[in-house]
């Protein structure tokens, strides 16, 4: 799905928490269990340590950006580091070159090529590993975990077991557990948050607000309302420069404009309406889309180098006051430039829209809201590794009260107090003197801005969404129906994944060629039922196929 963050933020895996049935799976050096005899009763806790004599695992996992901003390994966060102090663990962190997904993907094929695997491997096994989960268990690549869960992770267990939609969402078809999720919970959120409507949609529409007043012009929803506001901020001069050098709709590359396709009411790629799964590059909704998006860029309204904008490219656009409006996440990109703008000029007002919609039908959000597994991701315990049960061990200490308040907030005193029993991040954090955006100050402490295998401690999510601003545009961002948007966890079988691989690949690389042509009008739309019949002869029909059978048994599981 396009929108993500970042391969990281985009393996995210959430399910709904429980708290209560975690409060008795705590880690207790007093209770612990030996694990030394063959036949060893499950846990009821985590010893601490884990181990007697210090040991070593290997962790591959692409860098976070966050982190990235003030670090070059995960050694350097301060959880890992109390980590080992408390379990006896050292985690060695093997991190791919590029945070690029495709140079991800390579890195990691190679690995798995050379057989030399490290212990653990955050990865997405069902979106990126060819064959999928069970593929990457039968070829020696990772453990199934239901034996290791069962004795080794009781506060993971226990978890699974707290909800019938976390025990679903964490299997394969045949029931087969094989990562260790990150867990986050909009619904303990709703509880320690005072907003009737709390809302947990991290990824939307942002715009100029000002430049929106300085106009007299309305918060556009539908598509129609867009057309007319981008207008106006490409020929009235909103930012005052005097040179009509605005960009209305600044997308930071390809694949944040093919968010925009969601207001014909389809996804860029697999969603399903009603019981029906459908392709949304694959239907005449979306050669309406390309027809509007066409129109606007024609017009220059959109960034006539949104194909080739990076990052870096991205922030001097909208710092240096030019872009109009664009797509991001509350935290990383919309908390950050309204703390930079403001503090450059306090006149600036950023905001959010509703996810925008063609007249006369409704707004559809398709990042998934509530339960959610991002694409089969988390971490898996490597086939090759000697430590499977001190593997096991280290990563449920996540799930437990105690690992999981580490993991989120970070260290108490540095990161985080507790005031009257709650934990409360420091000025450090939120008011970061150099500079830095909430995520990226918490980022030195914790993984408490998403990553890896744990359970959010509740409380975080109102303290990195801590802005006004933020707060209103998540409950604007929400008012789009997840009525299409596909379940986490909808599991191929080998046979299906590997054929679905070998569509899709292909698929999506002309998918995303014709895109970028079509609007930019190298190749006209005239050529869309071509389109159509190239990507039947590719074989997309057999995919929705494949893909509507793996939604049909995910929906049938018990």
């Amino acid at each position: 799905m396009k929108g993500k963050l970042g391969m990281v933020s985009a393996l995210s895996l959430s399910v709904v928490l429980l708290a209560s049935v975690l409060t008795g799976c705590t880690s207790n050096a007093t209770k612990q269990t030996s694990t030394s005899e063959k036949n060893e009763a499950s846990l009821s806790s985590i010893p601490l340590p884990i181990v007697n004599k210090p040991i070593t695992l290997k962790m591959f996992v692409p860098m976070d950006a966050k982190v990235a901003a003030t670090m070059k390994n995960y050694n350097e966060i301060a959880v890992f580091k109390e980590l080992e102090k408390r379990t006896g663990i050292h985690i060695e962190f093997i991190h791919p070159a590029s945070m690029d997904g495709a140079a991800i993907k390579e890195q990691f094929n190679l690995m798995v090529a050379s057989g030399d695997l490290p212990d653990l491997i955050y990865y997405n096994w069902i979106g990126d590993f060819n064959g999928g989960p069970n593929k990457a268990i039968k070829d020696g690549v990772i453990l199934p975990l239901n034996d290791l869960v069962d004795k080794y992770s009781p506060n993971l267990k226990a978890f699974m077991n707290s909800d019938p939609k976390a025990n679903k969402q964490l299997r394969t078809d045949d029931g087969t557990i094989y990562v260790y999720p990150e867990a986050q919970s909009p619904n303990q959120y709703a509880k320690v948050n005072p907003n009737p409507n709390p809302a947990f949609q991290t990824f939307g529409w942002q715009i100029r607000q000002d430049w929106l007043e300085k106009l007299n012009l309305k918060s556009p929803e539908t598509i129609d309302d867009w057309y007319e506001v981008l207008k106006a901020f490409k020929t009235k001069n909103p930012s005052g420069s005097g040179k009509n050098d605005e960009i209305p709709l600044a997308p930071k590359g390809a694949g944040d404009l093919q968010n925009w396709v969601r207001a014909w009411g389809i996804n860029y790629g697999f969603y399903h309406d009603g019981d029906k799964v459908k392709y949304g590059p694959y239907t005449p909704e979306y050669k309406e889309a390309l027809t509007t998006l066409a129109k606007w860029y024609k017009e220059g309204l959109i960034d006539p180098d949104f194909g080739i904008t990076d990052a870096k490219q991205f922030d001097t656009k909208v710092m240096g006051n030019r872009a109009g409006s664009w797509t991001g996440s509350t935290s990383g990109t919309f908390g950050r430039f309204v703390q930079l703008m403001k503090a450059k000029d306090p006149s600036v007002k950023l905001s959010g829209t509703v996810p925008p919609y063609v007249t006369g039908t409704k707004s559809y959000n398709f990042n998934v809201d509530e339960i959610k597994v991002a694409s089969g991701g988390g971490v898996a315990i490597s086939a090759k590794s000697k430590y499977a049960k001190e593997a096991a061990m280290w990563l449920d200490y996540g799930y437990s009260p105690e690992g999981s308040l580490l993991n989120t907030f970070g260290i108490e005193g540095e990161s985080y107090k507790m005031v009257n029993g709650s934990p409360q991040l420091l000025p450090e954090i939120t008011n970061n003197p150099k500079g830095l955006s909430i995520d990226e100050a918490l980022s030195k402490y914790s993984r408490g801005s998403g990553g890896l295998a744990f359970v959010m401690t509740p409380e975080i999510w109102q303290q990195r969404m801590a802005l006004p601003e933020q707060q209103q545009i998540i409950g604007l961002w929400k008012a789009g129906s997840y009525d299409r948007t596909m379940p986490p966890g909808v599991t191929p079988t080998i046979e299906e994944s590997t054929k679905m691989a070998s569509i899709t690949s292909a698929v999506n690389t002309y998918r995303d060629e014709i895109f970028s042509k079509m609007i930019m009008g190298q190749v006209p739309l005239s050529e869309f039922d071509n389109y159509m019949s190239k990507l039947k002869a590719m074989g997309i029909e057999d995919a929705i196929k494949i893909q509507q059978a793996a939604y049909d048994r995910y929906m049938a599981r018990q």
